[in-house]
């Protein structure tokens, strides 16, 4: 179940409560601190796959798909001079996934001035989903005979990487102290397979668990704005958001690329809303 509003306006009213009260500072120069965070990631653009519509693809290939033992077509569908054609949509990883979930753990060396470098292993991870990914087609000519749903269920997105960056804290010494943060790094992101099926063509088996994105290395960046709240004198605990950008996935055409649908899978990178809760500790 997706909880973007639900989430975001808890993390909203987090943060303005912490604002009020907060009384943590910086990392002083020279010295370290470590933190870990969990949290989620909302998808805000980015598509998990394009839209492509394919030539004519002759019957028996779409025959070649069916179950075994699957009932015989209509002859409407069968008539000679028809043939299939697919209708793919493209579809965001906010239609296909809910949201990610997110664990980072991070070193952080103080510079003084109220600024911090940090280096972090970071973790990501959105369930397998499903959606409608357009529809399949029997045409004849211009003619469309008829045309019903095609669906696809995607893996899982999963991904671990490092990244470094640089912090500035803002108003040290006052009662509360926020920060702005940029960062880039690299993650290695695991393979995607996806499985399409077409009921009504009594297509089900053929197409499951078929590759569509390879294990990819790609690029992330990102921006992070929080305020922290001090338990102790060496203790925090921070509310965390930003922007965070990955690239580029490597398609896999093995086996959608017969099918006309090579390009659909040209895509894969993202941009996300993440929210967190950090614990660190100073010494």
């Amino acid at each position: 179940m997706k909880y973007r509003s639900g989430l975001s306006a808890l993390v909203l009213i987090s943060v303005s409560a912490l604002a009020t009260t907060a009384s943590a500072q910086a990392v002083d120069a020279g010295r370290w601190a470590v933190s870990g965070s969990i949290g989620t990631e909302l998808s805000t653009s980015g598509d998990v796959h394009g839209g492509a519509t394919t030539g004519e693809i002759p019957l028996s290939v779409i025959a070649s798909l069916r179950d075994p033992g699957a009932p015989a077509l209509p002859g409407a569908i069968t008539a000679t001079g028809n043939a299939g054609q697919l209708r793919i949509q493209s579809r965001g990883f906010d239609d296909i996934y809910d949201n990610a979930m997110t664990f980072n753990l991070e070193g952080t060396y103080g510079l003084g001035g109220g600024r911090e470098v940090f280096g972090s292993f970071d973790y990501v991870k959105a369930d397998e989903g499903s959606v409608q990914v357009g529809t399949a087609a029997v045409v004849n000519g211009a003619t469309t005979v008829a045309e019903v749903p095609v669906y696809g269920r995607f893996g899982e997105y999963k991904g671990m990487g490092v990244s470094v960056g640089l912090r500035q804290w803002f108003n040290e010494g006052g009662t509360f102290q926020p920060y702005i943060a940029g960062r880039v790094g690299a993650s290695k992101i695991d393979a995607i397979d996806a499985s399409f099926t077409i009921p009504d063509l009594t297509i089900n088996q053929s197409l499951q668990n078929v590759p569509f994105y390879d294990e990819t290395t790609i690029l992330t960046a990102g921006v992070d704005v929080g305020v922290s709240y001090a338990l102790s004198e060496t203790v925090s605990v921070t509310a965390e958001t930003g922007v965070r950008y990955y690239g580029d996935l490597d398609g896999n055409d093995s086996a959608i690329g017969g099918l006309g649908l090579a390009s659909i899978n040209e895509e894969g990178k993202r941009v996300t809303y993440p929210v967190s809760i950090k614990l660190r500790a100073v010494f």
